[in-house]
């Protein structure tokens, strides 16, 4: 909010015809609040959007095309993160500009390394690497400490989702070919998790129900942990830890890759402040402007991205950064990427609780291609 608060008044200085008001929504309330307004043709003249719900709202055209705004303006769609700029492009028109981009990691804890006596992870390792170490770990580690921890309960932005695209799928249906979460690239994946977590390579599904992967981090009991760009600030700021940690790279697959989402500034489609909130939308999209935000977030300006990692003490976790070269955005497709997504995280958790992974996947696949259509 501060970071907001900044911007809003130097607009405001700049333009001191014009009035920015912002409004604080939790998150848990956001989108029912957005939808409503929405729905009622009372929608902020900006709103964040993200891109779960984007194709939703743009097929309703709800979202002011920005094209023509873009192109008499000195905005530079090439320095903004290409996932995230592609992410929001819906029949040929841009829809929104993106404000800022999360994206992965991993993180590794020195002592338990040492104590384990197995080398450090470095950001040129692969797959089987990162197997070997979690299973040298496992070996030399005590006190319960776990090798690896990554969040499987989730939407897996922090944990399979980057282990699919490494592998070469595609999520989200591509040149009328059906999803790939079916098939056996994808069920490798699975499998591959299955067996880490029956090894002790990783935790089971049922303790990491119990307890977050970050608290886990951050008590010294994991070597290894995924973890999201939004963990890192707290991660090098633990007086517990941020001396004796380090951030790499995701391991390789069979290609880096990676998940990256972003949260983009979106225009009402009935704002009747066209000019003026283009005006904003552009000077909140201005590296000057981005900066400011690169205290709390990765901006989505690759250029005012590197403030950010330069914000964070401690630890260097430019990998974070690095990542964005490479990665793709968050998976979404039709009108209600939250339904289909469930349905997926449903079966996932089956298959991570020791259910047949081919099974499971061959069981629910058409009817999550099915809300993947709509």
């Amino acid at each position: 909010m501060a970071a907001e608060q900044e911007i809003a008044k130097n607009f405001e200085k700049e333009n001191p015809d014009i009035k920015i008001d912002i409004e604080l929504t939790p998150v848990a309330q956001y989108f029912v609040k957005l939808d409503a307004a929405s729905a009622g043709g009372v929608s902020p003249d900006i709103f964040w959007i993200n891109m779960p719900y984007f194709i939703q709202y743009a097929k309703n055209g709800l979202l002011a095309p920005l094209n023509d705004d873009i192109s008499k303006s000195n905005l530079d769609l090439n320095n903004i993160v290409a996932s995230s700029v592609k992410a929001y492009q819906y029949n040929g028109q841009q829809l929104a500009i993106p404000r800022d981009v999360d994206s992965i990691a991993v993180w590794y804890n020195k002592k338990l390394f040492d104590e384990a006596k197995v080398s450090y992870p470095t950001s040129d390792w692969n797959w089987d690497q990162l197997k070997e170490k979690a299973s040298q770990l496992k070996a030399g580690l005590k006190n319960g400490a776990f090798p690896l921890v990554m969040d499987l309960s989730n939407d897996g932005q922090d944990s399979y989702l980057n282990l699919l695209y490494q592998k070469g799928n595609n999520v989200v249906p591509v040149d009328g070919k059906p999803t790939d979460i079916a098939n056996d690239k994808s069920i490798w994946v699975y499998q591959q998790l299955q067996e880490m977590m029956k090894s002790g390579q990783l935790p089971t599904a049922q303790q990491m129900s119990e307890v977050k992967t970050e608290n886990i981090f951050q008590s010294n009991r994991a070597a290894m942990a995924y973890a999201g760009s939004w963990l890192a600030a707290p991660f090098a700021a633990n007086d517990l830890i941020n001396t004796h940690i380090g951030v790499v790279l995701m391991p390789k697959i069979d290609r880096q890759s990676g998940v990256a989402h972003s949260i983009g500034f979106a225009m009402s489609a009935k704002s009747t402040h066209h000019a003026e909130a283009w005006r904003y939308i552009q000077f909140m999209s201005s590296q000057t402007s981005q900066e400011i935000l690169a205290t709390t977030v990765i901006p989505a300006n690759k250029t005012a991205a590197k403030a950010w990692a330069a914000n964070i003490k401690n630890v260097d976790v430019s990998p974070y950064i690095e990542t964005l070269e490479f990665t793709k955005a968050y998976p979404t497709a039709g009108t209600n990427t939250p339904k289909w997504q469930n349905m997926w995280i449903a079966s996932l958790k089956r298959i991570f609780l020791g259910a047949d992974a081919k099974k499971e996947m061959d069981k629910s696949v058409e009817k999550i291609s099915r809300v993947m259509e709509k």
